[in-house]
């Protein structure tokens, strides 16, 4: 069970994408994934954009069950974790919208990075948007979930194998109100 499945009629969720950052960087006819999509407001957010071939994944059942209801237009798949069920090579891009955020073991991020690299196209894109601070904090949050804000630096650094094309730190609030950064990277997968 995930630690989001509690509280999955509860929250809502605001880190927004730079949208600029994303059309200039992933063509509309890209094949696009948003991995920890929770209940799809971002996966809602790419189509809206213009993004038809997208779909979303998430580990919490509670979170699709919801954004099934919400977004009956968006496909969106339930998986408990790696393997993830898609075959090596099928996307040109990925989103993830606070994921990181809410995996706080160095070990399960490098594991998941592994996974995201395989489903990944050669120079395929990685877009990370990601709360952060001036240096690593791991806290609870105020829905009891464990959390981690990296350094600007180790956001950067979290996709081991692939190019920085891009960081931007923001201002932003977290979901419960707390003045925060989000940092928005865009990486390359190095062939």
């Amino acid at each position: 069970m995930s630690n989001w499945d509690d509280v999955a009629d509860k929250v809502e969720f605001n880190l927004q994408l730079i949208s600029e950052l994303l059309i200039n960087t992933v063509p509309y006819s890209s094949q696009v994934l948003d991995f920890g999509c929770g209940y799809g407001r971002v996966t809602n957010e790419l189509y809206d954009l213009g993004y038809k071939s997208i779909c979303g994944v998430d580990s919490s059942l509670e979170m699709i069950n919801r954004g099934n209801n919400e977004f009956p237009h968006l496909e969106l798949n339930y998986s408990k974790g790696s393997p993830l069920p898609f075959s090596d090579s099928s996307f040109d891009a990925i989103v993830t919208c606070a994921v990181f955020t809410c995996i706080p073991e160095e070990q399960a991020r490098v594991n998941v990075v592994s996974e995201l690299l395989r489903i990944l196209k050669p120079n395929g894109v990685i877009y990370l948007a990601e709360f952060c601070s001036d240096e690593s904090v791991f806290f609870t949050s105020g829905v009891g979930v464990p959390m981690w804000h990296g350094s600007q630096a180790e956001i950067e650094n979290i996709v081991d194998g692939s190019v920085l094309e891009k960081s931007i730190v923001v201002n932003n609030q977290t979901m419960t109100g707390h003045n925060s950064k989000a940092c928005h990277v865009v990486v390359r997968k190095i062939i």
